[in-house]
């Protein structure tokens, strides 16, 4: 029975740290202060809550409002399984805006691993498969497709940030989007790939974030962590 009792308390241990990766700590009142510079300058904040043995939600606080988007947490690391306030929403695209409301109908992969894949030579993927609809004026289209990330660690630095200085896994990034856009006979390939690289620091998360646009580079820095 003692023997009963000590692993069930073991795997419920277990159970409680899915979630809290050293790559991607998941802590109640953590937040993690971001800036932005590029295109559009801004700042926001990440908070996580929510929180439970297999999932929470994370909450993106900038100036345009409140974003929240919800995880999974496995063994083999964590994974978003929904857009949150991001599914849904309306694009300027000259006369007639696109209103749109896209969701998550299969996750595969991880987008942080469990903490013994991280490692010089490292890589994992992960894959959206979207579905939805969406309008502009008069016309309403059908979406489907997938939006897949694939990181690669390849190197590991001291990289310095607002924040501080971290050593931290350098991960190339790269972005494929394979999205299609069907109205009656009509369909439109939605077709778009980008590069990044990222620096993830142990028991803080991403402290660097440089993703390339068609005009430049977005820039994002760790600007403080409030425990």
């Amino acid at each position: 029975m003692r023997t009963l009792v000590l692993a069930l308390l073991l795997g419920s241990s277990a159970l409680a740290q899915l979630c809290d990766q050293p790559f991607s700590p998941t802590r109640p009142g953590w937040e993690w202060q971001y800036r932005v510079t590029g295109e559009r300058s801004s700042t926001y904040s990440i908070r996580k809550t929510s929180i439970t043995d297999s999932s929470f939600v994370q909450v993106r606080q900038g100036p345009d409002g409140k974003e929240e988007i919800t995880y999974r947490c496995t063994p083999e690391g964590i994974a978003p399984v929904d857009f949150g306030s991001l599914g849904g929403g309306r694009v300027e695209a000259g006369a007639q805006p696109i209103s749109y409301d896209l969701d998550v109908v299969k996750v595969t992969g991880v987008a942080i691993p469990d903490y013994d894949r991280w490692g010089i030579g490292s890589s994992w993927k992960l894959v959206l498969e979207i579905r939805g609809n969406g309008q502009q004026g008069p016309l309403r289209f059908q979406v489907s497709g997938t939006l897949e990330t694939t990181y690669r660690v390849v190197a590991q630095e001291t990289i310095t940030t607002p924040a501080g200085r971290f050593m931290a896994y350098k991960l190339q990034t790269t972005f494929v989007t394979r999205m299609r856009a069907s109205a009656g006979p009509l369909s439109l390939p939605l077709n778009f790939e980008s590069q990044g690289t990222s620096w993830y620091a142990e028991n803080v998360g991403l402290v660097k974030d440089i993703q390339k646009t068609r005009d430049g580079e977005i820039v994002t820095e760790l600007v403080a962590l409030r425990k």
